[in-house]
């Protein structure tokens, strides 16, 4: 099935009914609001901009010019897994607080002064 080529579905059966359902569920799924929204989204960021990797610092000096843009390399690479993680976390504690945001008292549970 031509269908299936294109959504790059391998094909592990000669039934055409199992083929239309595979294309069905991954259609499906890659126009659902969600993928829609994603990818409207991730369409919409900044590509970002360029620096000079000479403009990058360091902190130490190997010796060697080389090595010294291998590590500026390794160092920005690493910033951007560090601000993933922390983009990660900030979206963690959003969902907490989400939880507990505006609770319920019971005054029954507390004291006020003695």
């Amino acid at each position: 099935m031509k269908a299936a080529e294109l959504l790059k579905i391998s094909p592990r059966s000669n039934d055409t009914l199992t083929m239309l359902k595979a294309v069905s569920t991954v259609i499906s799924n890659r126009m659902s609001k969600e993928a829609i929204a994603h990818a409207t989204l991730q369409a919409a960021k900044p590509e970002g901009y360029s620096i000079a990797l000479d403009d990058v610092v360091l902190g130490f000096d190997t010796g060697d010019h080389v090595t010294n843009q291998a590590a500026r390399i390794l160092r920005l690479l690493h910033i951007h897994d560090l601000r993933e993680l922390q983009t990660k976390i900030n979206e963690a504690i959003v969902v907490v607080q989400s939880i507990t945001a505006n609770p319920k008292t019971d005054s029954r549970l507390g004291q006020v002064g003695r």
